[in-house]
Order: C-alpha cells, then sequence, then structure tokens
C-alpha cells in the first residue's frame, strides 16, 4: 500500500515537472515561430501550450480522473496539427520522441498502469504514423521557405534533444526519491517490529518475575508468619523466623526493585 502511494504521488509531482518543461519548449517554439512571420504555427502552439495548462491546473484542483487520457490525447492532436501546418520538412513529428520516451515516467511505471501505458503508446505511435503516411513534406497552410524550413528542423531537432535530457534526469531523480522513501518506510518497519519483539521480551520476563521471583519470598513470608502464629512462646524459633521473613523480604525488594527497572526500560521505548 505505502508502494502504491509513493508511486501515485511520485508520478503526480513528475507530471508537473514535465509539464513545466513541456510549456517552457512549446511557449519557445512559438515565439520563436512567430517571429518568423509564421503566425498560424505560433497560435497552433499558444494553443497547445493553453490546453497542457488547463490541464495541469484541473489536476492541481484535484480533477485528475481522466487527466492522463487528456494529456495524451491532447499531446497527439496538436502534434499532428502542427506538423499538418508545417509539413514534414520542420522536423515537428520528432517531438514523438520525448513524448513516448516520457509517457512511461508520467503514467507511473507499475502494474496497476501497464495496461494504461500501453494503450496511450500505442495511440502516440498510431497518431505518429499516419502523419508521416498522410502530411505532406512542404506546408500547404504556410508560405515556407527553404531557409526557413531549415532552421525550424534544427530548432524543433534541439528541442527535442533538450527535452529527452531533461526528461530523463527528472525521471531518474524521482524515481530515485520513490526508492529512498520505500527504503525509509521499510526501515520503519524493520525497526517497529525489533521494538515490538524486544517489548515483548520485558513482557515475557516481567511476567515470569510477578509468578516466581516475586511470589516465591512472599510465600516464605506468609509461611514464616503462621510459623510464628503456630508457636508463640518459643524465642529461639522466633528469632530464626524473624531472620528468614528479612530475607525473604530482601528478596523481595530486589525482585521488585528488578521488576521496576524492566518496567522503566519498556515505557522508555
Amino acid at each position: 500500500m505505502v508502494a502504491i502511494i509513493s508511486k501515485q504521488r511520485a508520478a503526480s509531482r513528475r507530471l508537473i515537472y514535465f509539464g513545466a518543461v513541456a510549456l517552457t519548449v512549446i511557449l519557445g517554439t512559438g515565439v520563436i515561430n512567430h517571429s518568423r512571420g509564421l503566425w498560424l504555427s505560433a497560435y497552433i502552439l499558444y494553443s497547445f501550450a493553453a490546453a497542457i495548462g488547463v490541464i495541469m491546473f484541473l489536476d492541481y484542483l484535484g480533477y485528475s480522473k481522466y487527466k492522463n487520457a487528456s494529456l495524451v490525447v491532447t499531446i497527439n492532436f496538436f502534434l499532428s496539427c502542427i506538423t499538418m501546418v508545417e509539413g514534414l520538412d520542420a522536423g515537428g513529428y520528432l517531438f514523438i520522441i520525448p513524448t513516448i520516451f516520457a509517457l512511461v515516467f508520467m503514467l507511473g511505471n507499475t502494474r496497476e498502469y501497464k495496461g494504461e501505458v500501453i494503450g496511450y503508446f500505442v495511440i502516440s505511435v498510431l497518431s505518429f504514423s499516419l502523419s508521416i503516411l498522410f502530411i505532406p513534406e512542404k506546408s500547404n497552410w504556410q508560405n515556407i521557405t527553404a531557409d526557413i524550413y531549415s532552421k525550424m528542423f534544427t530548432t524543433n531537432a534541439i528541442a527535442v534533444v533538450v527535452l529527452c535530457a531533461v526528461f530523463a534526469y527528472i525521471g531518474i531523480y524521482f524515481e530515485r526519491q520513490v526508492y529512498e522513501s520505500l527504503v525509509n518506510e521499510r526501515n520503519k518497519a524493520k525497526h517497529q517490529e525489533q521494538m515490538i519483539r524486544e517489548q515483548n521480551g520485558y513482557l515475557r520476563e516481567i511476567a515470569f518475575m510477578s509468578s516466581h521471583t516475586v511470589r516465591a519470598p512472599l510465600s516464605n513470608i506468609l509461611g514464616l508468619a503462621a510459623l510464628m502464629r503456630d508457636v508463640p512462646n518459643d524465642p529461639d524459633t522466633h528469632s530464626l523466623v524473624m531472620d528468614g521473613i528479612q530475607n525473604s523480604a530482601k528478596d523481595l525488594d530486589n525482585a521488585i526493585h528488578h521488576m521496576v527497572s524492566k518496567t522503566g526500560n519498556l515505557i522508555r521505548r
């Protein structure tokens, strides 16, 4: 149970980091396209960033039931749109690489998410394949020169490399945090188990002392007291009985002190 909760929390935090990095790259690419006069590309990228931001905000508010599906569909939809309006020569399709790369980390790579990850992977690959097969190399929506195509491809390739590197770092960082958290939880559980065993040992020892160590001198005192009643006028017997009572009282006192010490150790733990 602890492992599942830790994984879910890590996946949610990873989404925030992945989203922040993706928004930075998307907005940066949009600004670059805007400066090149590619208004349609820029507006699609701005809309893309807005959609990602809305999904992250809803997740922050707790509306995360369809977060993963919305995220994957949104990413593939806008990647297809940007590839369509720019053409294959711009290299927009390259962003499928960091998308698939980050998919497992964003959703959580546990058995509970295995089917979901595979499903989203299939959707992403299918979207990528359709884009490659049916989108032309040159844009039919914008007037893009060969020089701008070259710059766009270079920009997109650099962005893809940066995204892959950052996603890898974030993924490894959070996986390490989850691992350390699980190790700490296991260590705490082992420590508590050891404490319980030691406490049980103290309790068994106290129970033994109550039934034997304390009861033996107490029984001696009771027996000697009864003997004094049976022999009321024998000074020698009384002297021996008093010595026996004194010795038994000392034994009882030592046993009680020992029990108090054991009880103190139990309480301190």
